[in-house]
Order: structure tokens, then C-alpha cells, then sequence
């Protein structure tokens, strides 16, 4: 019987983050000077500082780097792959189908067999192949599951407001909406062209005076996304503002700690303000984005980068590069230097010069 929710995966881990996967996160990189080793989650070493860089682990592996090439060091810290890539990405549990070359979905039956592997280049101009767990190159890279294998595409049914009775206060409605503690509905309806709202009294609770109008219940509130010339904002359910339109983008992120957000621009300054009011993220930055693995990254007017997580700690925003581990944990930072620093959402340093 055929698997479909595999993925063909071959050579193309290019365009991948490294810090895709799911880590290892009980033994962290930690920097001493110039070398890094790693460290418990108290900052104890376990493995000596001895390599020029230090990836977080995953699947029992670690990539390092010494003498300017990366080989893969276990738990314990052995050097199980020599040091001889240009490029060394985390391993990975794949699949291979028995007797297959070269994997397709297709090619995936009840016959598969779970690998890891990890791409890999041996190359200058970092082409990669998929390496075993003893370094060799493999004849065909493993097919690895989908995100969302199980997912089915959305179906959009459009509403039918027949039974509303035709008003000159409208020309089609295009939207509906309820609101806590009340009886009422709410119709967004366009009306030459304008956008508004009214309730089942045909009583107009915004004003048709808008490009857009789109509802989202959040926190069991009801917000509505405006648009009029070209600027932004938010009203609640009930037409009265939550946020002026006066702003050039405002983005609604629903974060991992079950908190909703917006990330909001204003004449080239970007911020975020809490759904309760509270600004969490200062309106200075050039450019803010939520990372699903439960922090913000700013960048500055200067390019230079920075994280806010959700618990409130933040970095200063001066670093090259700034990548959160899957979790939220922890994060690495690159500084403009090229030295990187591996912090913790406490605002830990695994590092000491």
C-alpha cells in the first residue's frame, strides 16, 4: 500500500534552515574564548571547549568544526565523522523504500525503513548530498514527511444572506459577525463600493466609509480590520477604535503562549502591542517578525538584529543574525564579527571570554 504523505527530498536542503528540525536541547553550545564545547542547562561544561563552532544536537549527533571543516561528535564527544564537509547539517530521521536507489513518495510502501541521515558537502560551492551515520554518501536522499501530512485543504462555503431583507442601506453583504453578551448580528455590507456595518435593526455601526473591513474573533472578542485611504487600523465589534487608522501595516500573530499580538508599522517604525493594550515590543524597529518558536525578531534602522521572547527578556539589537531553536529555549546569535553566542529565554549566556 503506497504512503502519500512523504516527501521527496533530494539535494535540496539548500534553502533549509539548519535549525529546522527538533533538537537535542539537554546539552547546549557553549563558547570559552575562541572554542566551543557544551553545556548543561546550569552552564556545567560536559564537553570541553575544543572546536572552532558547535551546533545544538539532534538525532544523537552534533555537527562541529575544526581545523575550517565540520565532522559530527556524539553525546558522550567522540568524533564519530571526521572533519572533512563544508557544510554539516543536523541528521534527520528519513525513509527508504527496500531496494530503492533513488526514494519518491511513490516508491514508499509498508516495506519502508526509517534511516538518519544528514545533507552534507564535501564541496567548496556547497553542493550537498545526504550522508549516514558513518559520514558515507548515500546512493539517494531519504523521503521525510510532510508538515502537515494529514491536513485537508480548507473549504470556503459562502454564506447566503437571502433571508436579510434588501435596505438602501446596503448592496451586498459580505460578512457577518455576533458579539459577546449580545443578541444582535452584525452585517459587513458594501455599499457603492464602501464598506460599513449594521445590525439586524438595520441600525449602521460603522460608517460606509472604508476600503475593507474583515472580522476576527480574538479572545473571544470581537476586532474588526479596517482599511481607508490606504492606512490601517482596528475597531472592535461594536465600531469604537482600538487602534487609529493611521498605520501603513498592522499584522495579528497568534503566539505559542496562547497570547494574540499586533505587530504594528507607522511611518517606517514597527512595534507590537498585547491584545490587553500593553506595548511588548517598542515602536523603533525598522522591521519586527514573530517566530513560531515564541519570540519576536527586531531589526534596527541599521540592520542590526535582536530578539524579544514572550516571557519579557530580550538581547540587545546588535547582531548580524539571530536564529530561535525549535522551542523557544534558546537562540544563537552572530554577531557582526562573525562570533556567535548561544543565550537562553532567561537571559543566560552560554559563553565566557
Amino acid at each position: 500500500m503506497k504512503t502519500k504523505n512523504l516527501l521527496l527530498v533530494c539535494l535540496l536542503f539548500i534553502a533549509a534552515p539548519v535549525f529546522a528540525q527538533d533538537a537535542d536541547l539537554s546539552l547546549v553550545p557553549y563558547r570559552k574564548g575562541k572554542l566551543w564545547g557544551y553545556a548543561d542547562a546550569q552552564k556545567k561544561i560536559v564537553i570541553a571547549p575544543a572546536y572552532e563552532e558547535a551546533d545544538f544536537f539532534s538525532e544523537g549527533f552534533a555537527a562541529v568544526k575544526k581545523g575550517g571543516k565540520y565532522g559530527y561528535i556524539n553525546k558522550a564527544g567522540k568524533l564519530v565523522i571526521a572533519c572533512k564537509f563544508t557544510v554539516a547539517k543536523p541528521f534527520r530521521v528519513g525513509y527508504l523504500a527496500k531496494g530503492a536507489k533513488i526514494v519518491t513518495a511513490d516508491d514508499i510502501d509498508d516495506n519502508q525503513k526509517s534511516v538518519l541521515f544528514a545533507p552534507a558537502s564535501l564541496r567548496a560551492d556547497g553542493y550537498e548530498i545526504c550522508i549516514n551515520t558513518r559520514g558515507e554518501a548515500m546512493q539517494g536522499c531519504p523521503a521525510i514527511p510532510e508538515n502537515d501530512p494529514n491536513k485537508v485543504p480548507l473549504k470556503v462555503t459562502e454564506k447566503d444572506y437571502s433571508t436579510v431583507k434588501k435596505n438602501d442601506i446596503f448592496d451586498k453583504i459580505v460578512g457577518d459577525y455576533k458579539m459577546l453578551g449580545q443578541e444582535d448580528n452584525f452585517y459587513i455590507a458594501v455599499k457603492d463600493s464602501s464598506y460599513g456595518v449594521f445590525n439586524n435593526k438595520f441600525e449602521v455601526i460603522v460608517p460606509f466609509e472604508y476600503a475593507s473591513i474583515k472580522s476576527a474573533n480574538i479572545g473571544g472578542l470581537t476586532y474588526l480590520f479596517v482599511e481607508k485611504n490606504k492606512l490601517k487600523g482596528i475597531l472592535f465589534g461594536n465600531g469604537s477604535a482600538y487602534v487609529a487608522v493611521e498605520n501603513d501595516a498592522i499584522v495579528h500573530e497568534k503566539a505559542k503562549n496562547g497570547m494574540d499580538y499586533f505587530i504594528i508599522s507607522k511611518d517606517g517604525k514597527t512595534g507590537v502591542k498585547s491584545s490587553n493594550y500593553a506595548v511588548v515590543v517598542p515602536f523603533e524597529f525598522k522591521e519586527v517578525v514573530y517566530d513560531r518558536n515564541g519570540a519576536f525578531l527586531v531589526t534596527g534602522a541599521d540592520d542590526r538584529k535582536g530578539i524579544y521572547f514572550l516571557g519579557g527578556t530580550k538581547t540587545d539589537v546588535t547582531y548580524k543574525e539571530v536564529r530561535i531553536m525549535k522551542g523557544g529555549q534558546y537562540a544563537i546569535l552572530v554577531g557582526a564579527d562573525g562570533q556567535r553566542t548561544v543565550v537562553d529565554v532567561y537571559g543566560n549566556t552560554f559563553a565566557e571570554d
